[in-house]
């Protein structure tokens, strides 16, 4: 062969591979890249064309699907949310205008049907797969009690199961009505409260007095202290020369460890975390989870960390040098989420073990094939068996005799602890209950937390609570769905 023609020959075959190489690139590897960008017309096109799959509740309510409409003749798809509000952050909205949030960005792979191997010969052929139904732990019936507990109020409340993890409600206040964000998006921006933001999730709060239940476990692993151990209050507990005092500067004299956490005495607990030191309480803090990120099924963006902050940073757990007397009762730069907080009651309910919250059960084909399926899994120990059970015990009576009265359910066992934070101005608090039910064979814990109110944790928080706690446990297993 000619040298001329076979270096022709050979450039040829080397441009023809490259630009092969470069069309699946962009037509398989980078298609998912292109297809998120907004300005991309033909993704604008293309995403009215998807039948995208619906987003079922545990107890078999439709969230979201796809509607069909026409245009010029040619048959498309838009999202419609047959529920409206109900669990607005949650599920999310996926709009080719506004992009997507919720359920809805974190398995739009699935409901886009753009997964397996099927999707990339329909990205070479330019077609679409129908997309894949996902059903969730999420249970309307809880749901709809807990937005309505908060309706006219901002705050949030979590419910889950203790013993796997599934989340049963994820309600946060104010929301939005789902099928506007296509229509008049710019209107939900403009309402005050922040609608579009998932306070159960991503709302970082003061965690008051709820945060005793910590440092209860703390104090029973050191060793150092049972629930019998006796204190005496003056009425003050001074640390660096700054005096701790009760609610309302009360003086309870001599009391064990159970009263301090029943009657929430501030004095005893920053006496017990001044001892146990900043490392002891920073160690029971990432026994806990604090300082890192939560791992549930939503957007990452859509999270808030836990922990001690400072000018916007977050600090770590364990530092020698921290105010330990202040943290152990809720205070010294410590925000925490109410995902995180009913975790926290979550982990005392399961015997010391904390599960990991989800919030889609299975991935399911139009056909019913199965493709992705989650079970419970443990990502922690923050306590033996036994201190859980006694920090349990404690937590008890603070429902029974306590703050926590208000959470109380009529034949049944409670266990929980509130909590009152401040917010600078005197009149006003974040109000707080923790806790799960039945407290001697736990099928739900709870986080409560209102927002702004002249009230407590155990008038305006617990009353909540031991609605959604008593709404949780009249539920019966959906017919047809396995019980694990």
């Amino acid at each position: 062969m000619n040298r001329s023609i076979r270096v022709l020959y050979l450039t040829l075959a080397a441009g023809f591979a490259v630009l092969v190489l470069m069309l699946g690139y962009w037509q398989v590897i980078a298609a998912g890249e292109l297809d998120e960008r907004a300005d991309n017309p033909y993704t604008l096109e293309k995403q009215r064309l998807v039948d995208r799959g619906r987003i079922i509740s545990a107890d078999k309510v439709i969230l979201a699907e796809s509607v069909t409409y026409r245009e010029k003749g040619q048959k498309y798809y838009r999202r419609y949310y047959p529920q409206g509000a109900l669990a607005a952050q949650v599920v999310g909205y996926a709009t080719s205008r506004q992009g997507s949030t919720g359920l809805e960005q974190q398995y739009n792979r699935y409901l886009a049907g753009s997964y397996g191997t099927g999707a990339i010969l329909d990205r070479l052929r330019d077609e679409t797969k129908d997309g894949a139904d996902i059903r969730l732990t999420l249970d309307t019936r809880v749901q709809k009690t807990a937005e309505a507990l908060l309706s006219g109020r901002k705050g949030a409340v979590v419910a889950i199961e203790p013993k796997t993890g599934k989340v049963l409600a994820v309600a946060s206040s104010p929301g939005f009505d789902l099928n506007q964000v296509a229509s008049d998006f710019a209107s939900i921006r403009k309402e005050s409260g922040a609608p579009l933001l998932n306070r159960a999730t991503g709302g970082l709060y003061p965690p008051g007095s709820t945060f005793k239940v910590v440092t209860a476990t703390a104090a029973l692993g050191s060793g150092t202290w049972s629930p019998s151990s006796t204190f005496d209050d003056k009425g003050v507990y001074v640390v660096d020369g700054k005096p701790i005092y009760n609610s309302g500067k009360a003086k309870y004299g001599l009391h064990n460890l159970t009263d301090a956490l029943t009657f929430s005495i501030n004095t005893t607990f920053a006496q017990i975390g001044d001892r146990l030191g900043g490392r002891a309480m920073g160690r029971e803090m990432t026994r806990f989870g604090f300082a890192r990120p939560v791992e549930i099924d939503l957007p990452a963006g859509e999270i808030a960390v836990s922990g001690r902050y400072r000018d916007g940073k977050l600090l770590p757990n364990e530092q020698r040098d921290s105010d330990s007397a202040r943290i152990a009762i809720g205070q010294e730069n410590l925000q925490v989420t109410p995902l995180q907080m009913a975790m926290v009651a979550g982990a005392i309910a399961n015997g010391g073990r904390m599960m990991r919250p989800y919030l889609v059960r299975r991935v399911i084909t139009r056909d019913g094939v199965v493709v992705k399926q989650q079970r419970p899994q443990e990502v922690g120990s923050v306590s033996s068996a036994y201190i859980a059970s006694e920090v349990g015990r404690m937590m008890g009576s603070v429902v029974s005799e306590g703050t926590g009265a208000e959470a109380g359910l009529a034949g049944l066992s409670v266990a929980g602890k509130t909590g009152t934070a401040e917010t600078g101005d005197p009149e006003r608090n974040q109000a707080w209950f923790i806790g799960y039910a039945p407290a001697d064979d736990p099928k739900v814990a709870v986080a409560v937390v209102i927002e702004d109110t002249s009230g407590t944790g155990g008038t305006e928080a617990a009353p909540v609570a031991g609605e959604v706690m008593r709404t949780a446990l009249s539920i019966g297993p959906v017919p047809g769905e396995p019980s694990a």
